[in-house]
């Protein structure tokens, strides 16, 4: 296996298994987590959407966040290659069940669709239809972009922002966190990538808004060898009683996520399960944490018996858009991204012949 490879899998494994992980407390504080846990290390069962659904999902079921994280790695396998809005948007028409969905994604998900199949708007302006603004989306479920554009920040920005409006308009703050975040990502893959590398990548691609509060977290990071640790300082700067869907803004889970990596020097299973005991919202904390460690280290050091765990739950999901198994993902994602490499010397050799 390349190593480009082995980090295409090992970001799947890391962030899906995150966000199995990390459902079970999402939205509990770290007290609660704390009394009940001590410290969570393993996959449990949850329960969510309980306005909609009873089904509880079975330990290693991942959630809403990783669902539009297969549609995208579905969109691009079909394609074989680099997707825009309209592919993603052709995806869901294709393979979402809006009965099936009830049980897997938040309403705005099921909302964003019927919008979809209506032809309301082109695949690029759903975004303007989403009630929430500035979500984490970006961060926790985009990995299939930098994933296709393995090394190629170019083209990761370009693809996140065109892709990116199906779920918002472009002035949400999903842009320029989800900017930093996945040109690190994308960096993270490249066999000479280092905890420091990727970090500087985010810098390197951040505006000054996102400079500055990366800066203030990564400066508390710096105090504590143990992630855990710095809970209580980095949540001060996070109100404790938000709204819906506050604390799975953009800037919080963004800066979160590069805290807890630094912390954990950029160790996978430190991160998926600091992010899972972190408190608030613990799946998606997790699964942007996870995915930079998770690219830049590789397969082997994601726990097997956690890849087995979710590999069987998808394998018999009855809710999910994609039951391909967690390698089956990583085979047809790096096909995609040999396909593009092959373009990209098809055109390169026009020249050299000349």
């Amino acid at each position: 296996m390349s190593s480009i490879y082995e980090g295409i899998y090992g970001c799947l494994a890391a962030t899906r298994i995150a966000s199995a992980m990390g459902a079970h407390t999402e939205n509990w504080s770290r007290e609660r987590i704390r009394e009940t846990y001590g410290v969570l290390e393993e996959l449990k069962p949850y329960h969510h959407y309980s306005n909609v659904t009873e089904w509880v999902h079975p330990a290693g079921s991942t959630e809403d966040g990783i669902e539009r994280q297969k549609l995208m790695c579905t969109a691009i396998i079909e394609k074989c290659g680099r997707i825009n809005a309209d592919d993603l948007v052709e995806t869901w028409i294709k393979v979402l069940d809006p009965a099936k969905m009830m049980s897997m994604t938040e309403k705005f998900d099921r909302d964003l669709l019927a919008v979809a199949k209506a032809g309301l708007l082109p695949a690029a302006e759903l975004g303007r239809c989403c009630k929430y603004l500035h979500p984490n989306t970006t961060i926790r479920s985009f990995h299939a972009i930098p994933l296709i554009n393995a090394g190629d920040i170019e083209n990761t920005i370009r693809d996140l922002c065109d892709v990116g409006r199906v779920y918002q308009p472009m002035i949400s703050d999903s842009f320029p966190y989800g900017i930093a975040y996945n040109a690190a990502v994308s960096h993270a893959l490249l066999p000479d990538a280092t905890v420091d590398s990727v970090i500087e990548t985010a810098f390197k691609h951040s505006t000054s808004m996102v400079e500055k509060q990366l800066k203030r977290d990564l400066a508390i990071a710096a105090k504590y060898d143990d992630p855990l640790d710095m809970v209580d300082e980095l949540h001060q700067h996070y109100r404790a009683n938000d709204a819906a869907y506050d604390p799975s803004r953009a800037h919080e889970t963004c800066c979160k996520a590069f805290a807890i990596f630094a912390a954990s020097k950029g160790d996978t299973r430190k991160c998926i399960v600091a992010g899972s005991n972190f408190g608030r919202d613990t799946d998606c904390l997790a699964a942007a944490t996870a995915g930079l460690a998770g690219a830049l280290q590789g397969i082997e050091a994601v726990p097997s018996e956690w890849v087995d765990t979710v590999d069987e739950v998808t394998i018999n999901h009855p809710y999910s858009n994609s039951t391909l198994t967690i390698k089956e993902t990583a085979d047809g994602m790096y096909a995609a991204l040999q396909n593009e490499v092959s373009k990209m010397r098809r055109y390169v050799s026009m020249f050299d012949r000349e």
